[in-house]
């Protein structure tokens, strides 16, 4: 592994890590990131908006807006992803993911304040390989994965890697009601399937190693997908929706929409009903150079990368079946980076490393156009949203481990980041003709750019007369400090300190507020690894402390996403992981975490009298609509963070003299019930996802297998998402998938 930046044993490693290799991962049916907490019970991931949420110990947001960044960002190929888009994290070819837990605010500053998920994908090698595999599953699914890697000199070699997904029946279906007047007249049979998707992603290297001290490594990527899966959809499971009502949001009366409006008939679990399905749809590619160079006295490391991705997110505004709001947001996202690194050679007594990092990005929406009868009835064509931010980072950073005597060790490292935040945006109210004269006519309701110019009389703030700062620039140093000591060549314990950074940030969806202040995490973490019984039983542990200080969270706002800080936070616990070869061909697995993650401050944050966290309740005007209300969040549970958490399995294989070889893998997970809100509202019951696959590899035919897998046996129906719409129509989710199974067949060569 390299969390440290360098070839490393996992046991060796002083910080609580997990590394699972590209066989274990293809063996357990883990196919994309989203998965990967149903084997490391510190790691919570939903999906939302065709972008991936993630959390480590509590800490993380659930924010998908373009723009924000994530509090344990995604990296592949060392390379960082400012926006984690569900496409590009198909795990197709992969060599090894290493999850790193706590902030890792020295090597992977940018944003690691709860820490990391590294991808590494194959490396041309000088030994040819084929491999594909075609499956189908229920839901009238198709997958081919395609890996070849061919040598093309000695000292040159190329790779390429494809996935292609195409799921064609949806697991529930889109439901219209009988009577758009008389809810309780329920809704009509049949519809639409719903919950459908479809990817291709694609992915090449070259390897060129010119002389012996000399690497070079190129890559290629790229990937389209149109998905339904993780969007909002449906109101969430056990409360209630209404249809629109045009008092209540703001509008006159609408065709079709009873007044005043009523409460909608519940939905079976994996049902929808919608006037138009809502799907995210994206296409993007990158490229990234790394080149190795040895000096004799250091080795110095140069990665190059630039990633564009093109998506919409187009939602119907409301989860009924009423034509009332429109959404098609157009997202911006690019990046730009530019890493070096001088470090010790491999073996050294004294491990150093030296760094400086450069990341230039552009995010945000250009534009988001709400249109709809919603609108039409106030005379408004459609609202134009434009809110953009650029950011231009630089750091610096080292770490150096010093050997005091022959089994003890003490690192130090320390980063120094600067971040340049932008923001420029607009709102535009585009009107009809006739509403102010003959002509169409266009309200720019707020501007806001570098001048801090409003757009002059027809400019008008809409942040309680207060003027943001169109940029800012935060500075911040985040350190880490290590003692480890070996007790025998087979157990380890270690002590750390260590300090994260989240880098402030502008709300694009609109951009009209002050950039929120810098999330700032204080680490301190206890652990022990061991191997016994002749290293046939490997045993984990680590305790954990995090204070955090302006925590940024969900919010909402006229039923927008944007983030916003609290004021301080506190998370503590426990986790293990072991893994035993009991016997010969029989590996068991089991790992556990206990998580106590509390706001301690979340009440009038900003000193100005009022309460600053959000919550919702039913309208008493406008049944089954949400308004919202401020509260104190102080001592509520953070989101995303279930105090129990456990997963374990087993891989079985075996050989049959005449007959073949057989592989058996079965992974559970178990997750106590959660929060999805910092107001503790809504909560996540508690679920046991169980996976299990069978391979068979013939003897006469072994380079093919027949495999045959099942995902959540037990059918077990839970949630991936979660969004309160106020001043709209309901707490909102999307289903996690329901029981799925398949054959697949493997050729390798």
């Amino acid at each position: 592994m390299t969390a440290q930046k360098r070839s490393q044993n996992v046991q060796d490693t002083p910080l609580s890590v997990t590394a699972v290799s590209g066989d274990a991962l293809v063996s357990q049916g883990i196919n994309s990131v989203q998965e990967l907490n149903r084997i490391d019970p510190a790691l919570q991931i939903g999906q939302a908006t065709g972008t991936v949420t993630t959390f480590i110990r509590g800490i993380g947001n659930p924010v998908t807006t373009s723009g924000n960044e994530a509090s344990v960002p995604v990296y592949i190929d060392d390379v960082y992803f400012v926006r984690a888009s569900v496409p590009f994290f198909d795990l197709v070819s992969v060599d090894r993911v290493e999850v790193l837990k706590g902030p890792q605010g020295t090597l992977f500053g940018r944003n690691a304040s709860g820490g990391v998920i590294s991808i590494y994908t194959k490396d041309p090698s000088q030994d040819a390989e084929l491999e594909a595999r075609m499956g189908y599953s229920n839901y009238e699914t198709m997958d081919a994965k395609f890996y070849g890697n061919m040598p093309i000199t000695d000292r040159l070699a190329a790779n390429f890697a494809l996935s292609w997904h195409n799921q064609d029946q949806g697991w529930g279906r889109n439901r219209k009601l009988v009577d758009q007047l008389d809810t309780s007249k329920g809704y009509q049979p049949g519809g639409d399937d719903y919950w459908k998707g479809r990817s291709l992603s694609m992915r090449g290297k070259v390897l060129w190693e010119p002389t012996d001290t000399t690497s070079v490594k190129l890559i290629g990527y790229y990937q389209n997908s149109l998905s339904q899966i993780g969007i909002y959809s449906r109101p969430f499971p056990g409360t209630v929706g209404g249809s629109p009502d045009p008092a209540h949001n703001g509008a006159g009366p609408i065709p079709n929409a009873p007044t005043p409006s009523q409460v909608l008939p519940p939905l079976s679990f994996y049902d929808v009903s919608l006037a138009e399905e809502q799907f995210s749809k994206s296409e993007g590619w990158g490229v990234s150079a790394r080149i190795d160079q040895e000096l004799g006295f250091a080795d110095i490391v140069s990665i190059t990368a630039y990633r564009k991705n093109d998506e919409v997110y187009h939602s119907s505004g409301n989860y009924s079946d009423y034509d009332w709001l429109v959404y098609d947001l157009s997202v911006i996202d690019k990046q730009f980076s530019q890493e070096f690194q001088l470090k010790s050679n491999a073996g050294s007594k004294i491990n150093w490393i030296l760094g400086a990092y450069y990341l230039n990005a552009d995010g945000g929406f250009s534009p988001a156009i709400i249109d709809g009868p919603g609108q039409n009835a106030n005379g408004i064509e459609y609202i134009e949203i434009s809110g953009r931010q650029k950011v231009k980072s630089y750091a610096g950073f080292g770490q150096l481990t010093v050997p005091l005597g022959e089994m003890t060790n003490v690192t130090g490292g320390l980063r120094y980041t600067v971040d340049k935040v932008a923001g420029n945006g607009y709102t535009d109210v585009h009107f009809f003709p006739g509403v102010f004269g003959p002509a169409p006519f266009v309200l720019r309701a707020q501007q806001f750019d570098a001048n801090n110019d409003f757009g002059g009389p027809l400019g008008n703030a809409i942040v309680d007369g207060d003027n943001p700062n169109a940029s800012r620039t935060f500075k911040k140093w985040t350190y880490k400090a290590t003692v480890d000591h070996k007790f025998t060549d087979d157990i380890m314990a270690y002590a750390t300190y260590s300090r994260g950074y989240k880098a402030g940030t502008f709300n694009t969806l609109p951009l009209d507020q002050k950039a929120l202040s810098p999330e700032v995490v204080d680490a301190y973490e206890i652990g022990f690894k061991t191997e016994l019984f002749d290293r046939r039983v490997r045993f984990n542990v680590a305790g954990f402390w995090n204070d955090l200080s302006n925590p940024q969270i969900l919010a909402q706002r006229n039923g927008l996403v944007f983030l916003k800080n609290a004021g301080s936070a506190r998370t503590k616990g426990v986790e293990f992981d072991t893994t035993a070869v009991v016997a010969d061909g029989l590996t068991l697995r089991f790992a556990g975490t206990y998580l106590d993650a509390k706001y301690r401050k979340f009440g009038d944050v900003d000193g100005d009298g009022g309460l600053d966290c959000a919550s919702y309740v039913y309208s008493p005007i406008a049944p089954g609509n949400l308004d919202q209300i401020n509260i104190n969040c102080s001592g509520n549970r953070m989101p995303y963070a279930s105090k129990w958490k456990f997963s374990g399995g087993f891989t079985y294989e075996k050989g049959i003299a005449g007959a073949g070889l057989v592989n058996l893998d079965v992974n559970g997970n178990w997750s106590s019930s959660f929060n999805w809100d910092a107001d503790n509202l809504i909560k996540e019951p508690s679920r046991f996802i169980l996976d299990g696959a069978i391979g068979f590899t013939p003897e006469k035919w072994d380079k093919v297998q027949f495999r045959f897998w099942m995902k959540n046996i037990t059918g077990k129906k839970y949630n991936i998402n979660y969004y309160a719409q106020a001043s709209g129509s309901a707490f909102s989710s999307a289903p996690g998938a329901p029981r799925t199974y398949g054959g697949e067949l493997v050729f390798k060569f």
